[in-house]
């Protein structure tokens, strides 16, 4: 695993002397969007470190590799790596993400973007994964806003399981390499012949830019029963 953390900073310390100086597709939440998609042609390198805080500990790896197709369509492909408190570290799972923007810029109130994602698990006795997101936000002088509502669907094996959710956000650009705001996220799980279950989460963010990187750290509070203590989300992303 420490092999893996000082590939990624000595990529980025490489990236950050070679790269233009440039800013792809700079994310200021953690978990949520803003209705944006990467420039055509463009291409970025994403890392996630997200850490689960309970009574078992867990943390999840993601390295993504994202493209802009056109205009107004993109696409990513993940690899995902998971360990828990006591287990090994393991390649959990392969993600593609593609976001479209229905419009220009500025031509429909809050500028939609359609999010749809598909997750496989290696272990294949563990469920698919579907989600749907529809990204809605707007700039406001330096206050940027996000929201998304959320589709999520777990299917094969075993019986169906529905999400629904609601991530926000709100960030205040204090200049252009440093950001700070609050977000909040929701879902609320639907399985069958089984009562509903309610995890939500708020806490603050921040976000830091230098030449063709930025990273972005969230942490967030659960609010519920059914909640994890904590969790907490690194990203950092690289200019190809």
């Amino acid at each position: 695993m420490k092999l893996i953390l000082k590939s990624l900073l000595l990529s980025g310390l490489l990236f950050a002397v070679s790269a233009p100086n440039l800013m792809a597709d700079r994310r200021r939440f953690v978990w949520s969007y803003h209705p944006v998609t990467l420039a055509e042609d463009d291409s970025e390198l994403e890392f996630y470190q997200t850490t689960k805080l309970d009574d078992v500990n867990s943390w999840e790896y993601r390295i993504e590799v994202e493209h802009g197709l056109t205009p107004r369509w993109d696409l990513s492909i993940y690899q995902i790596f998971s360990q828990q408190d006591g287990e090994p570290f393991l390649w959990d799972a392969v993600q593609l993400r593609t976001r479209y923007r229905l419009s220009e810029p500025g031509r429909i109130p809050l500028d939609p973007v359609l999010y749809l994602e598909y997750r496989r698990k290696l272990n294949f006795s563990q469920q698919n994964k579907a989600e749907a997101k529809l990204l809605l936000g707007t700039d406001i002088n330096q206050f940027t806003i996000a929201l998304n509502p959320v589709y999520e669907f777990f299917w094969a094996p075993g019986d169906p399981v529905h999400e629904i959710g609601f991530d926000a956000g709100l960030t205040w650009e204090v200049n252009f390499k440093v950001s700070i705001g609050i977000e909040s996220s929701s879902r609320i799980e639907f399985v069958k012949n089984t009562n509903s279950s309610t995890n939500s989460y708020i806490g603050p963010t921040i976000s830091l830019a230098s030449g063709p990187i930025w990273y972005t750290f969230g942490y967030a509070v659960g609010i519920t029963d059914q909640s994890n203590d904590a969790r907490a989300r690194l990203l950092m992303g690289i200019d190809l």
